[in-house]
């Protein structure tokens, strides 16, 4: 039969990159965390992200995200209410080791005042989104954001 030249880049759902010289390598798919209180709405976010070449867990918010934060190292971070991040800088810092750039943090919300999205920004969130929101939205900012972080 004929031989199989694979092409390059990444085999999406395998976990592995073909070089230019045809060698594959496992690499580490980027992590997503989803948290909320609302079962519901975390669930419906994780479909909207379904087929994206990536490693995804939901979680409570609370003691539950940051109980995994600490365990996983995460390269984003989607929250879908702005309560735990009332207390300030605190959790940005729990959630992002000192010194790097991720995870990437999302906070979606039906909160729309600007004092309250400025506050957000101000400790660190990098992205904030109001309800309702696209999924599509959500979905090609996450997949444009793990690109631009090369992830």
């Amino acid at each position: 039969p004929g031989t199989f030249f694979p092409r390059p880049g990444l085999w999406h759902g395998f976990g592995l990159r073909c070089s230019r010289s045809g060698l594959f390598r496992r690499v580490a798919m980027p992590r997503i965390l989803i948290a909320s209180d609302d079962e519901f709405a975390r669930e419906l976010v994780r479909l909207a992200l379904a087929g994206v070449d990536a490693e995804v867990r939901c979680a409570g918010c609370g003691a539950e995200l940051e109980r995994l934060c600490a365990r996983v190292l995460f390269d984003m971070v989607i929250v879908l209410r702005t309560a735990p991040f009332f207390c300030g800088r605190e959790l940005i810092g729990r959630l992002r080791p000192e010194g790097l750039r991720r995870p990437v943090v999302y906070v979606l919300s039906w909160q729309q005042c600007e004092q309250t999205v400025l506050a957000l920004l101000g400790c660190g969130v990098d992205q904030y989104l109001t309800f309702p929101v696209s999924l599509q939205r959500l979905r090609a900012k996450v997949v444009s954001d793990l690109a631009v972080n090369g992830l």
